[in-house]
C-alpha cells in the first residue's frame, strides 16, 4: 500500500489483497480514496462488493451541432435558452463585441490569459493547464480559433477551441471569464457563437473539453451543472484523446478535502468499450454517483441526467 496526497486529498493505492482486507484502516493516516491498483482486471461485480466504483480518468462533454442554432437549442430548458438570449442582451447593452478569430495570436492569448489567471487564482485547487501550454498553442495556431468577448480593449470572457478535421469536431481547449461576465451568462453565448463557427466549416460534433471524472475536487460540481444543462454529454475522454485513457477504482471513504455533494460519473456502460463518435453518444453511458454527508432524497435534484444511465446517492462521512 502507498500513500500519497494530490491537492489535499490524500489516496491510498492498493492492490486486491489489501483491498480486500481493508489495509487502509491500518495504514497510520486517515485516507479520503482507497484506490485499487490494476482495476481493470477485475470486472464491476467483484468491484461492487468490495465498496468500490470505476470511473475514467478523464471525461470529454460533446454533443451535435444539429443543422441551425434552434434545431440545438431545441434540446435544451426553456430557462438555458434564455440563458442564452440573456447573455446576447448583456453583450449587446454594455456595448461589448464578440470577435471569432481564426488562429492564434501572442496578443490574443495574453489577453485570454490574464483572464484565465484571475479565474484559477480563484480556485482552491486550481491548475494553470493553459499557461503551462501557452507556447504549444501557438505552435499548432493554425488549427485553433479564440472566441471572445471584449469591452473596449479588455477582454472579459474568452476560449479557444481546435478545429479536428478527422473526427469532425470542435473542441474547446480552454474557457475564462471574468466574474461579472459568468454572472451575465455571457460565457453561454460564446459558446453559441463556436457551435455557429463550427457549423460553418461543416463540423458534426462540438466538445465543450475534458474533466476529471470527479466534480468536487480540482473541478466543482458547477461545472458539470453547466456543461450537463448545455446540452453535453460526457463520454470518456479516449473517444477523442486516447492518451487521456485509464480508469481509477475508488472507494470514497471521506469528504474531508472534497465538496459536499460530490459528483462521481463513474464508467457505466463504457466501461471496456471502444465506441467512438457518434455511438458514444447513442444510448445512455456513465453512471452519476452523488456523494454526501447527508444524501437525502433530493441530494441528486438540480443535476441534469440526459445522457447517463443512472444515478445514485451515498452517504461518506465528512
Amino acid at each position: 500500500m502507498e500513500i500519497t496526497e494530490q491537492g489535499g486529498l490524500v489516496i491510498a493505492s492498493l492492490d486486491l489483497a489489501e483491498a480486500e482486507s481493508q489495509a487502509w484502516r491500518s495504514a497510520g493516516v486517515a485516507p479520503d480514496i482507497a484506490r485499487l491498483s490494476d482495476s481493470e482486471k477485475v470486472d464491476d461485480a467483484a468491484l461492487a462488493e468490495l465498496g468500490f466504483v470505476a470511473r475514467p480518468h478523464w471525461v470529454n462533454w460533446c454533443a451535435p451541432v444539429r443543422a441551425s442554432e434552434e434545431e440545438f437549442t431545441a434540446g435544451l430548458s426553456a430557462t438555458e435558452r434564455r440563458n442564452v438570449r440573456l447573455g446576447r442582451r448583456v453583450i449587446q447593452d454594455a456595448s461589448m463585441r464578440v470577435v471569432v478569430k481564426e488562429g492564434l495570436t501572442e496578443e490574443l492569448m495574453d489577453d485570454f490569459l490574464e483572464v484565465y489567471d484571475a479565474q484559477i487564482a480563484g480556485m482552491p485547487t486550481g491548475k494553470n493547464f493553459a499557461r503551462e501550454r501557452r507556447e504549444r498553442l501557438l505552435e499548432a495556431s493554425a488549427e485553433h480559433i479564440g472566441v471572445s468577448v471584449y469591452a473596449g480593449a479588455t477582454m472579459v470572457a474568452g476560449s479557444l477551441w481546435r478545429i479536428r478535421t478527422e473526427p469532425s469536431v470542435l473542441q474547446m481547449r480552454f474557457s475564462a471569464s471574468s466574474a461579472d461576465a459568468r454572472s451575465g451568462r455571457v460565457l453561454r453565448a460564446v459558446y453559441a457563437e463556436a457551435l455557429a463557427f463550427a457549423r460553418g466549416r461543416g463540423l458534426a460534433f462540438a466538445s465543450l473539453g475534458n474533466d476529471p471524472s470527479l466534480f468536487g475536487h480540482i473541478v466543482q460540481p458547477g461545472l458539470f451543472n453547466f456543461k450537463s444543462r448545455f446540452g453535453f454529454t460526457p463520454v470518456p475522454s479516449d473517444v477523442l484523446d486516447p492518451h487521456l485513457g485509464g480508469e481509477h477504482a475508488d472507494r470514497f471513504l471521506s469528504l474531508r478535502s472534497l465538496a459536499d455533494p460530490t459528483l462521481v460519473l463513474a464508467s457505466g456502460s463504457h466501461r471496456g468499450s471502444t465506441a467512438q463518435l457518434p455511438d458514444a453518444l447513442s444510448a445512455p453511458g456513465h453512471d452519476l454517483l452523488v456523494l454526501s454527508a447527508d444524501p437525502s432524497d433530493g441530494a441528486d435534484a438540480g443535476f441534469r441526467t440526459a445522457g447517463l444511465r443512472s444515478v445514485s446517492l451515498l452517504r461518506v462521512p465528512s
